[in-house]
């Protein structure tokens, strides 16, 4: 077969493949199910992180939809729309005990500190005191002591998460 010819019968094999990942890319848009998203927040290191199927589980890096857990700031900071989220780590899960005190919130154990502008409060539903988390509940944090988080927003309901991550190395 004359070298041209065989380029000809390669064509269709690259076709289906690029047609196949052509609906695939499709498939992702029209399910919302991104797989790849840029952190640029300096809560958990910035770059590009891939969604994992993976189960929530303490440490994970998942994300929640800003408007599911903080509806009145994400309202005033215009994060409503499907893409405005928060990349978190999970720092306790169902039965650890998170406890809010004037200075510190500790969390299975772990002192976290407040964020130092007083004018977030720690969340109403434990502003004082310690609780364990129920079955279904996560409480997130971010890596920095400034991060808006569940010291603000409260545990998390696992329906809430949307997705776990890893961060891609480069």
């Amino acid at each position: 077969m004359p070298a041209r010819d065989r380029r000809a019968a390669k064509l269709p094999s690259w076709f289906l493949a690029a047609a196949l990942a052509a609906s695939a890319l499709c498939a992702a848009t029209v399910l919302q199910l991104e797989t790849v998203l840029y952190n640029h927040s300096p809560s958990l290191p910035v770059g590009f992180y891939l969604r994992r199927s993976a189960p929530p589980t303490r440490g994970a890096i998942v994300t929640v939809r800003a408007l599911d857990v903080a509806p009145v700031e994400a309202t005033q900071r215009a994060f409503t729309g499907r893409s405005d989220r928060f990349l978190k780590r999970i720092a306790a899960v169902a039965g650890d005990e998170v406890c809010f005190s004037e200075t510190a919130v500790i969390v299975a154990g772990r002192t976290l500190l407040r964020r130092g502008d007083h004018q977030r409060a720690p969340h109403a539903s434990s502003p004082y005191g310690c609780r364990l988390l129920a079955p279904d509940e996560y409480f997130l944090v971010g890596d920095t002591p400034d991060s808006f988080d569940s010291r603000y927003w409260g545990a998390v309901s696992r329906d809430k998460i949307e997705g776990v991550w890893s961060q891609l190395i480069y």
